[in-house]
């Protein structure tokens, strides 16, 4: 058979699938040099990653894991990983709170749409007002969204971004049927207990004022206590207890604007320049303020804030953007477009550098972690001073109270009428079944109800209330000494008596010392009420009170030498014959 010039001859089947299996084949290894080469292309400059990320957010780094959790830049990191780690608050309901469905509020909602800007997904980790700020500092979050006010102080810890997301005043909110002295504002605190939450920086103010501050770790536990009726008086931001205000409470006073801002580490301006564009959009267009209202978040402040952003100057992103440096997202701001921060600087003691020099020396030799924050500044000291004052005046003055009222019970007691014999007796019971707390928790109610709690008047109800409880129990001694005398045919006079049960009169002296921090139950401001005032805007707490551990067992331990010097001499006057 004739094939015709130029045509192929026919091929049978099997040569021609041998021929396609063979081209697949080829096709596939030139398909896997490809990738091989591909994959062994060396990454690019990791500031190149770093700066397209700050124009195109949602663009991940082309660095390895390891090299990008070595960059000195926290958006690398960040888009390394692939997830944002926002410090939240999980007991701050509207702007944050713990539910089945996973962290809601207003500030889950903002944190959900700063981190879809970066091209990753949150993971929030929850955080408190008293560690909020260790935890960035830490590398435990990425960043806070975590209502953070934005003070001065916090500049030289953290990148705050501006424009800010809210803004807060302190109230301090009580029932209406409570009545302060000199009306409503803080001089009216004085000598008042306030509650509020570790931490936060206006508690200096109160404490200042005369308030005396019983301390909450949490927001959460604040707000219990001044619904089940615990505290008469708190203060904390006007966003938390306002929307939670009991029936029947009003605001007695107001104070110290705060605005607060999401916070990044000192290494996180890329990241920074990216929230705070994302910021000035949302504030532009009304997002915030549709996302406050969602949630039921007061938007006055949004309002004013909206209609910045959207007028001349603020509306005009780029000639802003062309001022930002490194230094932050608002450091060309010459508009006045920015909020500035909040100073709540406290002024330092002569001795404070003294005393950071010596913390680093213990930290470095020693490894000890002290914060001496009662030598550091000016209203701590003045109050770790007052304190230690007042605790040694209250002592002086119970255990004098103590043995005159052990001499009038010890008399009343033994005395041979009994329409004085009795009333002692039942007057002696009643002091004795009731605890000491109580008694001071008593008399400061009836001091206040009677508009008497002065300085002077608290300190002199305290002397009492813990001369009567101390002298009853010495008193009953003395009284049983002197019967014992008189049974045995001896002296039984006050003084013979007293000799005779010195020992018991001694013990309960020195009950006496110890229970002077009962005291600060009705505004005394003796040493624990002013360790406790200085705890609630140092948020240190450790070092604090175990300097008030110190000083009572010194105190207490001075008056016990003092009373055993005394019995020795009483022993030796016992002895004359």
């Amino acid at each position: 058979m004739c094939w015709r010039s130029g045509m192929l001859p026919p091929r049978r089947f099997s040569d021609v699938a041998s021929d396609l299996a063979r081209a697949m084949r080829v096709a596939a290894q030139m398909l896997g040099m490809v990738v091989m080469m591909t994959v062994a292309i060396p990454a690019g400059p990791a500031t190149a990653a770093t700066t397209a990320s700050a124009v195109e957010p949602g663009r991940r780094s082309p660095q390895s894991p390891r090299a990008c959790a070595l960059s000195p830049d926290a958006l690398a990191r960040v888009q390394c990983r692939g997830e944002l780690r926002v410090g939240i608050r999980a007991d701050y309901p509207p702007f944050g709170q713990t539910t089945p469905a996973g962290p809601q509020g207003f500030e889950p909602a903002l944190a959900r749409r700063l981190t879809a800007r970066l091209g990753v997904v949150p993971r929030f980790v929850e955080v408190s007002a008293a560690d909020r700020m260790v935890a960035l500092g830490e590398g435990r979050v990425d960043v806070l969204v975590a209502t953070t006010g934005h003070t001065v102080q916090r500049d030289a810890q953290a990148l705050f971004v501006r424009p800010h997301y809210y803004q807060s005043n302190t109230v301090v909110v009580g029932p209406r049927s409570l009545r302060l002295e000199k009306g409503d504002g803080l001089p009216a605190l004085f000598g008042r207990t306030v509650c509020v939450t570790i931490g936060n920086s206006t508690n200096a103010e109160l404490a200042v004022r005369g308030g005396r501050l019983m301390l909450f770790a949490s927001a959460r536990q604040l707000v219990e206590q001044v619904r089940n009726g615990a505290c008469a008086l708190a203060a904390h931001d006007d966003s938390l207890l306002l929307p939670l205000l009991p029936a029947g409470h009003e605001v007695k006073a107001s104070f110290a604007p705060l605005p607060w801002g999401v916070v990044v580490p000192l290494d996180g301006a890329s990241m920074a320049r990216v929230f705070s564009q994302a910021l000035r959009r949302d504030h532009a267009d009304g997002t915030l303020v549709r996302l406050a209202e969602t949630h039921g978040v007061d938007a006055r402040w949004l309002r004013e804030q909206q209609r910045r952003w959207s007028s001349w100057p603020c509306d005009q992103p780029g000639e802003l953007a062309a001022r930002e440096t490194t230094d932050g997202p608002d450091a060309g701001d010459t508009q006045g477009c920015f909020d500035p921060p909040r100073d709540s600087q406290l002024a330092a003691t002569p001795i404070a550098e003294t005393v950071d020099r010596m913390e680093r020396w213990l930290r470095e030799r020693w490894g000890l972690e002290l914060t001496l924050a009662m030598l550091k500044t000016q209203v701590a000291l003045r109050l770790f001073l007052e304190g230690v004052s007042m605790s040694v005046a209250l002592v002086l003055g119970a255990v004098l109270a103590t043995g005159v009222l052990a001499l009038a019970f010890g008399a009343a007691l033994t005395a041979r009428g009994r329409w004085l014999r009795w009333p002692a007796r039942g007057a002696l019971a009643a002091v004795q079944s009731t605890p000491l707390v109580l008694h001071m928790s008593v008399a400061g109610l009836l001091l206040s109800s009677a508009g008497l709690a002065t300085m002077g008047m608290v300190w002199l109800v305290a002397v009492a209330v813990l001369g009567l409880f101390n002298g009853s129990h010495a008193g009953q001694a003395l009284a049983e000494s002197r019967i014992c005398l008189s049974a045995a045919g001896e002296p039984s006079g006050l003084l013979a008596a007293g000799l005779h049960a010195r020992a018991q009169l001694i013990a309960f002296a020195a009950n006496a010392t110890r229970g002077t921090p009962a005291a600060s139950l009705i505004g005394v401001p003796e040493l624990l009420a002013a360790q406790t005032d200085i705890a609630s805007f140092s948020s240190e707490s450790s070092t604090t009170f175990v300097v008030l551990l110190v000083v009572y067992v010194a105190l207490v331990a001075g008056v016990m030498a003092l009373l055993h010097r005394l019995e020795r001499r009483l022993r030796t006057l016992d002895a004359r014959p």
